[in-house]
C-alpha cells in the first residue's frame, strides 16, 4: 500500500476530516455497542472483550482466522472474472485517503467501533447468521443486481458467521487483530 501521488489523487478528506469520521466510528458504534452490552443488556464488558481462556490463544486464534478470511477475500477479488470489483474496491476510499496511517487509522476505529456494536452488542439479539446478513448487507456487498458483487457478499456472510462465532467462543478480543481484510476496504489492496 503506497501514498496516492498527488497528480493522480482525487479530490479526498482533508486529515481532520479523517480523524473526525473515524472517532465518529468509534463514539457511535463503539461507545453505543459498550452502552447497549452494559446498560441494557446488562453483560459483563470483560467478559464480551475478552471471554473466557487464554489471551494468546485468543490473539493467535483471531489473528489466523482473520488472516486467512483477507487472504480468501482477496483471492476472490483477483480473480479475472472478479477484476472489475478489484478496481471498484481501490476507487472507492483510497484515492481519497491518501496516508497509510491514515488509512490504517480509519480501518482500527471502524474494526473496533464495528465489533462492539455488532458481534458485541447485536450478536446477542440476532445471533450469529442474521447479524452476519445485516452487516455485510449495510457494506453493500449483498447486491443481487451485480453478480460479482453477491458472490463476495456471500464470501464475506460467511466469514462473518465464522468470525461471529469466534467471538462467541473466545470473545471479541479475538476479533480485533488487524488483518488484510481490514484495510482492503480502504486502499482495495493492502
Amino acid at each position: 500500500m503506497t501514498n496516492v501521488p498527488k497528480a493522480m489523487a482525487v479530490p479526498g478528506f482533508r486529515r481532520w476530516m479523517v480523524f473526525l469520521l473515524g472517532g465518529l466510528t468509534l463514539v457511535v458504534f463503539g461507545a453505543g455497542g459498550v452502552a447497549l452490552i452494559t446498560l441494557v443488556q446488562q453483560r459483563d464488558l470483560g467478559h464480551v472483550l475478552f471471554g473466557k481462556g487464554d489471551l494468546l490463544v485468543q490473539a493467535c486464534l483471531g489473528g489466523g482466522v482473520g488472516q486467512a478470511i483477507g487472504f480468501g477475500a482477496r483471492a476472490i477479488i483477483r480473480r479475472p472474472f472478479m477484476r472489475d470489483l478489484d478496481a471498484q474496491f481501490a476507487e472507492r476510499l483510497g484515492p481519497r485517503v491518501g496516508r497509510v496511517s491514515d488509512r490504517l487509522f480509519l480501518s482500527v476505529c471502524a474494526g473496533v467501533g464495528g465489533e462492539l456494536f455488532f458481534r458485541g452488542a447485536l450478536q446477542h439479539w440476532l445471533g450469529m447468521f442474521i447479524t452476519a446478513v445485516f452487516f455485510v448487507a449495510i457494506h453493500g456487498y449483498l447486491d443481487p443486481r451485480d453478480r460479482r458483487m453477491m458472490i463476495y457478499g456471500l464470501y464475506m456472510t460467511a466469514s462473518m458467521v465464522v468470525l461471529g462465532w469466534l467471538a462467541d467462543q473466545y470473545g471479541l478480543l479475538a476479533r480485533c487483530w488487524p488483518t488484510p481484510s481490514s484495510t482492503s476496504c480502504c486502499s482495495g489492496r493492502w
